[in-house]
């Protein structure tokens, strides 16, 4: 029977970045995908915060987003940003394999096409070999079997569909957000280009995500050329840690709300992951309770506050997002956003954008606790 200190389901980006940062701490760590390929089949839009960079490097860069502009339901729409970069896009495929070149360097196996079938306390059963195993981390996403196994659920999970199109754009470093109704009911729809010509153009919504992607390619007279389904978790397990065993990323559900993103908040939790198996292993602590502790201290907080602004997002109708657009174009909202807007910490910028033009709810019918942002 084989054996390893830590073994990690699934080979995304979150999985191989653990697997690096422990197997270059000397421990004996392999990583398990059940795909043939690294990065395949990709579900991500590609866009990442520029504060994934600080933690991983330039790895899998292709160009910044320094712009976006959102679409309301009446044709109108909103611009912002300017040219600091927010943002960027990635080739995920490049990204992902980058990431687990990067772990093998630091000594890590990782074991393609072997899915994992079991796993209970130190044992670790795939469809090649039975493995021993002292810490097992689930990064293997929505559907994740070490999640099952330890007893957690997510509160939620909507569908996600996405093409890649040619897309003619006058501004490649500008993201296109389609709100309404018709378009995403409970999300939006998104056009991320990958360059002057070709774009991810996407839908997650509560309802048919598919259905609701073509007519979006309808409205913009696109044709797909690859098509992606995926899913998006609303809000976070209700338990992350069980004795030996973790979960991480979207296995975790450490995604927000207000965006579908998880990278940066799963790298965020990685790391803490990284410390408290690093001190179970070397005898400090007797379970894995501190990365728990850990990543709610770090992020947690912000993904409360992200899944309060989904729900209010989630009572909005066509109605209210004209509204809304036409209230935020204004020069000193806009000021206001580009100055503090973050992607990943989106409370602070609807915090100080509430606090500095209070009408802008008004006839809504919506009431925003600044308490709960703040």
């Amino acid at each position: 029977m084989y054996g390893y200190d830590v073994a990690i389901v699934g080979a995304g980006p979150i999985g191989t970045y653990i697997a690096g940062k422990l197997s270059k701490k000397g421990f004996d760590v392999a990583v398990f995908e059940e795909h043939s390929e690294i990065g395949n089949p990709s579900h991500c839009g590609g866009l990442l915060s520029s504060n994934v960079e600080k933690i991983v490097g330039k790895i899998g860069f292709m160009h910044y987003a320094k712009r976006a502009r959102i679409h309301a339901p009446d044709g109108t729409f909103l611009d912002i940003g300017n040219e600091e970069p927010r943002a960027y896009v990635v080739d995920r495929v490049n990204f992902d394999r980058e990431l687990a070149r990067i772990a093998v360097s630091n000594g890590a196996d990782v074991h393609i096409k072997e899915r994992v079938k079991y796993v209970s306390g130190s044992i670790l059963t795939t469809t090649l070999n039975t493995y021993r195993v002292k810490v097992i981390v689930g990064a293997d996403g929505i559907n994740s079997l070490v999640r099952k196994t330890i007893g957690a659920e997510l509160p939620q999970i909507i569908g996600a569909s996405q093409v890649m199109a040619r897309f003619r754009s006058d501004d490649a470093e500008r993201v296109e957000i389609f709100l309404g109704e018709d378009v995403a009911p409970g999300f939006f729809g998104w056009v991320i280009p990958y360059d002057e010509n070709i774009a991810k153009v996407g839908v997650a919504s509560y309802t048919k995500s598919y259905f609701y992607l073509q007519n979006l390619l309808k409205k913009l007279k696109l044709k797909p050329l690859a098509l992606q389904f995926g899913g998006i978790p609303i809000g976070f397990a209700n338990r992350t840690y069980w004795k030996n065993m973790l979960i991480v990323g979207d296995a975790a559900g450490q995604v927000k709300a207000t965006s579908g993103g998880g990278i940066y908040t799963g790298l965020r939790s990685a790391i803490c992951a990284v410390k408290a198996i690093g001190n179970y292993l070397e005898g400090r602590e007797g379970d894995l309770k501190a990365y728990e502790s850990c990543w709610k201290s770090i992020i947690g907080k912000e993904l409360k506050r992200a899944l309060y602004l989904h729900k209010i997002y989630r009572k909005m109708r066509d109605e209210d997002f004209n509204r809304i657009i036409k209230n935020l174009n204004d020069p000193e909202i806009i000021e206001v956003i580009n100055k503090y807007g973050d992607i990943d910490y989106p409370s602070r910028v609807v915090w100080r954008v509430i606090r500095k033009k209070p009408f802008i709810l008004k006839n809504l019918g919506i009431v925003i606790r600044l308490s709960t942002l703040a």
